[in-house]
């Protein structure tokens, strides 16, 4: 971005403290961000404040924004190089401000005329599961041709989406971003922000059933990301999922599907697992490196998605080889001892759970298999329930070891053959981890991201 800071504030209709216009208008930011620790010398920073009442166009009015209130280190932000900062009240420091009514909504009005000015191509993504991956995928795939920008980690709520725009390289030509929801909504102001020309729906599972108590909710919830869908826009979803199907009834917007059942507009078909995961789509044969075999439908919506751009099959492959993902999401690494490590460390739930426990059944391996389960959370109250359908799938032979982690998964953990720790005792969990692999052996770390095995991930390697 390159704003000055006098046309900052006309953006954000705010009003300037500790400068005067004149200065305003030479001084120019070159980046923004949220977290003081991460501002380079230029940079516009976003202080966000821990209001309670207080969100993104009063969409929710118990939405707690932050668990700080960054306005207590503007001061930091000055100190790491920052040029001025956005304020919702005035400030003891010698660093331009501006200031505003709510500096989230001030992000927002920011984020949307950079996104104007850029004008790239727009594809969102959400879904139960898999959203990350398939941004990831549609993201490498049209990078074969353009400049592709897309939300790095887990940037993709209220503060992620419109952070990931301002982040966008001027030169962007298409931006893939990925749209978390955990509130109804949610994707609809995130959506009309973005305003897309393609939307993308992954797939609906138990994923945040803690707030909206049925499957049937979380999918009238996800086709939120509709709402902001151009007129002539495109809306690409899972063909197979029944409650997607009859809400798809209601978008105008022309349609396409994917899936394993006939009749979708890009058919997965003869899936198999080798050192690559194999598959057709429409009877052309494709490869990438990924675990799974749910994953060829998450690599036909982003086939769908590149068709859209008239990718030919060769350059579909070519993305394919070159996929990069996110971290922390089915995630192969190599720890210490030469053990196989796949880490899926960042968010659980059941229907995710099951297909990670299918992976570790069929991962080949000359050596023990060792699974590390930790609690699913916001599954509200059916939690005991929804664990204890890993029950039969984990006593399956094909576990040599099984460790359960969490206070919920303790119920589990009563019922089967495993090692239970409370969430507090990573450090012995590690110290039995290393004590107990060796090389070829294969461990998969599975929880939400509140149980934090992402520590256990980097003790091992």
């Amino acid at each position: 971005m390159n704003y000055s800071i006098a046309e900052v504030n006309n953006i954000v209709q705010g009003k300037l403290l500790n400068i005067t216009d004149a200065q305003a208008a030479r001084l120019f930011v070159s980046g923004i961000d949220f977290d003081s620790r991460q501002i380079q010398a230029g940079d516009l920073f976003l202080p966000i404040a821990d209001h309670d009442n207080v969100s993104v166009h009063n969409l929710f009015a118990d939405y707690t924004i932050a668990e700080k209130d960054g306005h207590n280190f503007i001061q930091a932000a000055m100190q790491k190089g920052a040029v001025a900062s956005l304020a919702d009240h005035e400030i003891a420091t010698e660093l331009p401000l501006i200031l505003v009514s709510d500096t989230q909504l001030a992000l927002w009005r920011l984020a949307q005329d950079y996104l104007q000015g850029i004008n790239p191509k727009t594809i969102a993504v959400t879904g139960s599961n898999g959203k990350t991956t398939t941004k990831d995928l549609i993201a490498s795939l049209l990078s074969m041709k353009f400049q592709v920008h897309k939300t790095h980690a887990s940037y993709n709520n209220e503060i992620g989406v419109p952070m990931t725009i301002l982040k966008m390289p001027a030169a962007t030509q298409v931006l893939v971003i990925e749209m978390g929801m955990d509130r109804p909504g949610q994707l609809t102001a995130l959506s009309k922000l973005v305003n897309e020309d393609i939307a993308v729906i992954t797939m609906i599972g138990e994923a945040h059933i803690a707030f909206f108590k049925t499957r049937a909710k979380i999918a009238d919830a996800k086709m939120e990301i509709t709402a902001g869908l151009k007129e002539n826009g495109v809306f690409i979803y899972n063909g197979d999922e029944p409650l997607l199907r009859e809400r798809s009834h209601a978008i105008n917007s022309r349609k396409l599907t994917f899936g394993e059942q006939e009749g979708n507009s890009f058919q997965v078909t003869d899936i198999q697992e080798d050192a690559r995961l194999i598959f057709k789509v429409n009877q052309r044969r494709h490869a990438v490196q990924l675990l799974g075999k749910f994953n060829a439908d998450n690599c036909a919506a982003a086939i769908a998605v590149a068709k859209e751009f008239s990718f030919s099959d060769e350059l579909i492959q070519k993305g394919f080889d070159h996929l990069e993902l996110t971290a922390d999401r089915l995630q192969q690494l190599v720890g210490s001892k030469g053990e196989t490590i796949i880490s899926d460390v960042y968010n659980s739930n059941p229907t995710a759970a099951l297909k990670a426990l299918d992976i570790l059944k069929d991962f080949p391996a000359n050596g023990k298999k060792i699974l590390v389960l930790g609690d699913m959370l916001e599954l509200g109250k059916r939690e005991v329930d929804l664990h204890l359908l890993l029950k039969d799938p984990l006593e399956h032979d094909a576990f040599d070891r099984v460790y359960l982690v969490g206070t919920v998964m303790k119920h589990l953990a009563d019922q089967i053959e495993a090692q239970w720790y409370p969430s507090d005792s990573l450090n012995e969990l590690i110290i039995d981890l290393q004590s107990y692999l060796s090389e070829n052996d294969v461990v998969l770390l599975k929880a939400s991201h509140g149980i934090h095995l992402e520590k256990v991930e980097r003790a091992l390697i």
